[in-house]
């Protein structure tokens, strides 16, 4: 893909600075918990969400089929609002990318893929076992840097620029065993070690920088860079000119479930059960981390570093130096150190808190606070859910949700006992799946189980 420039010193230099943001918003096109399941306390998705759930299960056996979620925001941005139609073909302009930015912007995608899970409910002790694979992507670029990318740096003559993108892309197998006990009829108390096996994983430091100067006499290029990416599995570099990407979602394989790169997390829960009113808390991804040791690469950008593009030039013109060789001399000046040194990454603990009350036989309302400690940008979220049993095997039910930078979203679900199975669909973004293409959020839960043997009897429920 080629960018207009206004001279070729800049043009030459960009794509050796887009190897950092390409990177990531490459990876960040893969997508947490949402604001509905974790309220559906009887369900095997709302396990995920509360360990101590596992005592609420409706069969005393329960089946965890296939299941997915997702959640996509790009702030800002929208897909349509990048696309033009030209001769009847949609065309992607990324020229208006660079009106739509704020100074600062964030990318980010959650996904979750559930595979198989069982879970045993007892009379005082019961217990989960799963496994699910995690794919959690989070950027925050400046504007400048899409400007560079798209219309060169003749805009930024004499001027200095933050061009660092910050963020990471990472996946990993999640294998989950925990158990809930009733500490009392009415209170549940969960607990659910999880073994974290990486797949692979990019990042940059958290408070990085590349403040790039050019001058205003001779067009030279100054690098003031003080930023560290760290990979595993996932860059092979060889030179600037010469990095391949390695991240592919359907890599699932036996070597991946129990790899070198791998760690622990601890999920702690509350639930008590009130007759028509219910309460939870949780936390979870306490302490969770993991260590990446196999197929690691680090790369050091320090220094302040200046290319005097025109006095190479100038040497080409006399003939004395070939192109490569400028572009050669310009590539060793900004090249990074490489390492391979094993580093650790840690994820960022979800707390929520909630309750559910029963106002009638059919309706239930609730209420739900979740706060995520992601590594940019933490937020927290807020919901208020209101469901309507149509029929013994048939729920439906809408929730007003609120999060940064989203004040009003509109959620919906859907949840059908057909016999032993049990299936759920939800979204916080109701509109979003009739125009997702015009809407910068967008999320899914899809799910699956079966429940076998006695169902359990919510206390206040009439039998």
């Amino acid at each position: 893909m080629s960018f207009p420039c206004s001279f070729n010193l800049p043009c030459t230099l960009r794509p050796r600075l887009m190897f950092l943001p390409l990177i990531l918003c490459a990876l960040n096109s893969l997508t947490g918990q949402d604001l509905t399941a974790p309220l559906l306390s009887d369900t095997w998705q709302a396990t995920f969400s509360n360990p101590a759930l596992y005592g609420q299960a409706k069969g005393r056996f329960t089946v965890g089929l296939p299941g997915v979620s997702n959640d996509l925001y790009a702030e800002n941005v929208t897909y349509n609002q990048l696309l033009l139609t030209e001769n009847g073909q949609r065309i992607l302009d990324l020229d208006r990318l660079v009106d739509l930015l704020a100074d600062r912007n964030e990318l980010r995608n959650d996904f979750t893929l559930e595979t198989v899970g069982v879970g045993l409910r007892g009379d005082r002790l019961s217990f989960g076992l799963y496994h699910r694979l995690r794919a959690l992507g989070q950027a925050d670029y400046p504007k400048t840097l899409v400007q560079l990318a798209v219309q060169g740096n003749a805009q930024f003559i004499g001027q200095t620029v933050e061009i660092a993108p910050l963020g990471y892309a990472t996946s990993y197998h999640e294998i989950g065993l925990g158990a809930s006990y009733a500490i009392t009829d009415q209170v549940h108390f969960g607990a659910r070690i999880k073994y974290l096996s990486g797949i692979a994983d990019v990042r940059t430091s958290a408070q990085g920088s590349l403040r790039l100067t050019t001058g205003e006499d001779n067009y030279a290029l100054t690098l003031d860079q003080d930023l560290t990416i760290n990979t595993a599995g996932t860059i092979d570099y060889n030179g600037f000119d010469d990095v391949s990407i390695n991240y592919d979602l359907n890599r699932i394989q036996t070597d991946d479930l129990f790899s070198s790169n791998n760690g622990i997390a601890f999920d702690l829960g509350l639930f008590a059960d009130l007759g028509g009113l219910r309460l939870q808390a949780a936390a979870n991804d306490l302490g969770g981390n993991i260590e990446w040791t196999n197929e690691v690469s680090n790369f050091t950008l320090n220094g302040v570093t200046t290319f005097t593009g025109l006095d190479i030039l100038a040497q080409v013109l006399e003939d004395s130096l070939s192109f490569n060789t400028a572009l050669d001399s310009l590539q060793a000046t900004f090249e990074p150190t490489e390492t391979n040194m094993p580093y650790s990454t840690k994820l960022g603990g979800v707390f929520l808190i909630g309750g559910e009350y029963d106002v009638t036989d059919r309706i239930t309302a609730g209420l739900l606070l979740v706060r995520y400690n992601r590594e940019i940008n933490p937020e927290t979220a807020f919901a208020l859910t209101a469901r309507y049993k149509v029929l013994e095997q048939l729920t439906v039910g809408l929730n007003y949700n609120a999060r940064r930078e989203a004040a009003a979203n509109l959620g919906g679900h859907l949840v059908a006992h057909l016999g032993p199975v049990n299936l759920l669909a939800s979204t916080d973004n109701l509109l979003t799946v009739f125009s997702q293409k015009d809407n910068s959020r967008a999320s899914v839960r899809l799910g699956a189980s079966l429940s076998i043997g006695g169902e359990k009897r919510s206390k206040g429920k009439k039998e």
